[in-house]
């Protein structure tokens, strides 16, 4: 080999040489990298089964149709013997989880009694009685007595109405019908209607010049009045089978009996004529009718192929 050979080879190996360590370099620094990103493993403890957080799966074409004690249709995994509801044959969940007849409530109104005791010339009372249908539906009928005896302040006159009878008919809704029965909260719809006698008796005037007050009387007048109740109110159990209630109640005549003397100031049911807002209290009873839930269903969510199961 000539001088000139030589001389044109050696720069060529050094070359090389330096690109085969500078690759070797770079493979070795990647190998250590990608062992320092790995995540060690716990291996699990012999004879027990590792916990995944998505559920086990099972192929639903090894799964056969049986039924079990209860009747119930099931699917039963032939490989592990898993059973599995078919949610194919059962009914959806209930959306009311409450028996259609399920309890009747009857109950007595002390609203009236109780504000005698603070001064009141008027109201008697009430008995009423309610069905629960589902828990959330309450048809409502009310049958009571009222009775006046009134002086307004500062008036020239006494109105009476003697004991008279009134009646309502109507629904309440509770909002918590899936909830325990025994706490309600509830908006009603009612309508009232009586038929009563009226007098205005002893009314004074005063004769002027002579001033010698001369007494008349306006007796036994009749009227027929309706009326309509918006209530919300209130329910809570007191002991095992008594609760009570309150209603605040917005009413507003819709018809009346008219009269050559006027319009009577009080109305059996109502109360007096220019009030737009009462109340009622009430001690109730309830009586069940049938205590059992509707059944609720479980069921199991089941792809096209494949059903998850939970361990």
């Amino acid at each position: 080999m000539t001088d000139l050979q030589a001389k044109t080879t050696a720069p060529g190996l050094r070359r090389l040489l330096k690109m085969l360590l500078l690759t070797l370099f770079v493979i070795a620094g990647t190998e250590l990298s990608a062992q320092r990103r790995v995540t060690p493993v716990k291996t699990p403890e012999p004879g027990t089964t590792p916990k995944t957080e998505r559920p086990r799966r099972i192929d639903r074409s090894k799964l056969v149709e049986m039924t079990d004690a209860s009747g119930n249709t099931i699917l039963v995994d032939t490989i592990t013997g898993t059973e599995v509801k078919d949610t194919a044959l059962m009914a959806p969940p209930p959306k009311m989880i409450y028996p259609l007849l399920h309890e009747v409530t009857a109950g007595v109104n002390l609203w009236n009694p109780i504000m005698r005791a603070f001064g009141q010339s008027y109201g008697l009372g009430d008995v009423w009685a309610e069905l629960s249908l589902h828990n959330r539906y309450f048809p409502y009928f009310a049958i009571g007595v009222d009775n006046c005896n009134d002086t307004p302040d500062e008036s020239n006159f006494t109105f009476r109405t003697p004991v008279s009878p009134y009646f309502k008919i109507g629904a309440s809704y509770n909002f918590f019908y899936n909830s325990n029965p025994d706490y309600k909260l509830q908006m009603g719809l009612r309508y009232g209607f009586t038929s009563y006698k009226w007098s205005v008796e002893n009314v004074t005037v005063d004769e002027g010049y002579w001033d010698d007050p001369s007494h008349f009387s306006i007796m036994n007048q009749r009227s027929t009045s309706g009326y309509l109740e918006v209530t919300f109110g209130l329910k809570v159990k007191v002991f095992k089978n008594w609760s009570l209630g309150w209603n605040i109640i917005y009413h507003s005549l819709i018809h009346d009996t008219k009269s050559s003397y006027g319009e009577p100031m009080f109305i059996p049911g109502f109360g007096t004529r220019g009030s737009a807002v009462t109340g009622n209290f009430s001690l109730m009873y309830t009586f069940p009718i049938n205590k059992k839930k509707t059944s609720e269903v479980n069921t199991v969510t089941e792809g096209d192929t494949q059903t998850e199961l939970h361990d």
